[in-house]
């Protein structure tokens, strides 16, 4: 008995993982407002009724989707700062990771510009009481790691913590929306020596 148990438990899981990718897939494409559950039932490959057994609406699964993503995000970007001490290791171990993060959460990353770019984002209290707080956690580190090279004579003392902060992750989503804009002009990947470079030398103290 215990054993169908969990067999059971383990197909549940995976059939909800299952509709929350189809869901990310379509909301990427369509974005909110046009997708339907249909759509979504359809591209998990289950009937409409599977997928009210896991998610009330649209929006309840909608809303389980991005904090799902965003907390992945915010824990594994995190989690790769963390293997490194040194300030300067730390930045370009964040960019490379927001890199790797794009491949392996692509459709994601597709859903959160599309989403940025439009109304939604802005008037959705969805994005303010989960994203926010997430990727505000991200920003204290690198705030924190700003001060840190700061105070070791890394970064240049005439520009605060929270700008270098401000200037790097926008530096990075810059060349991140425009691969998704024009993917056969530019390549994120192919962008990392571009952005330390572009970045280091603006905050890099001159020796």
């Amino acid at each position: 008995m215990p054993e169908t148990s969990n067999r059971k438990e383990r197909e549940k899981i995976q059939h909800r993982n299952e509709i929350l990718d189809a869901a990310e897939e379509v909301f990427a494409e369509k974005g909110f407002h046009r997708t339907t559950v249909e759509d979504i039932a359809s591209r998990a490959e289950f009937a409409v009724g599977t997928l009210y057994k896991f998610f009330p609406g649209k929006e309840e699964l909608y809303q389980k989707l991005i904090e799902m993503r965003c907390v992945q995000l915010r824990d594994e970007v995190l989690a790769a700062m963390d293997k490194h001490s040194d300030p300067g290791a730390i930045i370009k171990s964040f960019i490379d990771t927001k890199i790797q993060l794009f491949k392996k959460y692509y459709s994601f990353a597709r859903l959160y510009t599309r989403e940025r770019l439009g109304d939604r984002f802005t008037d959705s209290d969805l994005w303010w009481k989960i994203a926010a707080p997430l990727f505000d956690e991200v920003y204290t580190r690198l705030e924190q790691v700003f001060k840190e090279g700061i105070e070791q004579g890394l970064f240049r003392d005439d520009i605060i913590p929270w700008d270098m902060t401000i200037a790097l992750d926008n530096l990075t989503d810059g060349f991140m929306f425009q691969s998704l804009m024009f993917p056969d002009k530019l390549s994120f990947e192919s962008k990392f020596e571009t952005m330390v470079r572009l970045f280091f030398d603006g905050v890099s103290k001159n020796k």
